[in-house]
């Protein structure tokens, strides 16, 4: 099982931060890809991972900007990860993704280094947050 599990996780942290679910716009559908200040608060106010991650993505620029808001997104899911309760498998497989991240993207250096090792550490999270089943509330 931990080899399916890691399997996966490489073909997630594969997958390039570049396609886009939905736009960089607020509730009313203002274009706010222009306004850092605006959608890093919309993403520190995300309901759950899944919000926080999309909006980050559509709100990439390619730059170090990616790291302030791929983190806010981060904290989101940190949040939604520890009221799941992750069995320690699923923790241990989060910091081997991180390190692998790491490892990866940060020699490069330079600004779109650490664009994509902030893509791939937020990847990493909002992969174990979808893995771990979720109590459906209705």
């Amino acid at each position: 099982m931990n080899t399916v599990k890691a399997l996966i996780a490489v073909m997630v942290l594969a997958a390039a931060p570049t396609a886009m679910a939905r736009e960089c716009t607020d509730a009313n559908g203002n274009d706010i890809s222009n306004q850092p200040p605006v959608f890093q608060e919309l993403i520190s106010k995300s309901e759950n991972c899944y919000q926080a991650v999309e909006l980050a993505k559509a709100c990439a620029w390619g730059s170090s900007l990616d790291v302030r808001t791929a983190s806010l997104a981060y904290g989101v899911c940190e949040t939604e990860l520890a009221t799941l309760k992750p069995a320690k498998v699923d923790t241990d497989l989060l910091a081997t993704m991180n390190e692998r991240c790491g490892a990866h993207h940060d020699p490069n250096g330079g600004t779109m280094a650490r664009s994509f090792t902030a893509y791939c550490h937020l990847n990493a999270i909002d992969f174990i947050v979808s893995m771990i089943p979720h109590q459906e509330v209705f």
